[in-house]
């Protein structure tokens, strides 16, 4: 049997280990480390944060790249079309729709926001999934 608690485990373990080299090449602490994941102009956007300040721009292709995925616009679409689903499934407006992989209390996970509001914690596991999709 997959034990998918596991799996959500391991993958923000390594999802850790990502925010830890991103943050070292960029000199901030990584326990500040976020990356947050949203809508722009009809593509996907990836910023990593120093708390909620703007450290720079990333690429989907730079994170599969380091979980030694390969990647091309099928994935994006397909992570496109996952926050296409966050944002009906949980009422929020596409262009407020903002995904925030952080620790806190220690752990590590990823948080469903409705601009700066809170909604709920969604599945790292999930959201890493649509990253390596073929259609």
């Amino acid at each position: 049997m997959l034990d998918i608690f596991n799996l959500e485990k391991q993958t923000n373990k390594r999802v850790q280990k990502f925010l830890l080299h991103k943050s070292t090449e960029e000199n901030i602490e990584s326990k500040n480390a976020k990356l947050l994941i949203a809508c722009k102009d009809k593509a996907v956007l990836v910023l990593l944060l120093n708390q909620n300040t703007i450290v720079k721009p990333l690429q989907l292709k730079d994170i599969a790249t380091f979980f030694g995925k390969d990647f091309d616009e099928n994935n994006e679409r397909s992570v496109m079309d996952y926050l296409i689903k966050l944002s009906n499934e949980n009422q929020v407006e596409l262009s407020k729709l903002n995904v925030v992989i952080c620790e806190t209390k220690n752990e590590l996970g990823a948080h469903l926001y409705d601009d700066t509001k809170y909604k709920k914690r969604i599945s790292t596991l999930n959201l890493l999934t649509h990253f390596n999709t073929n259609k």
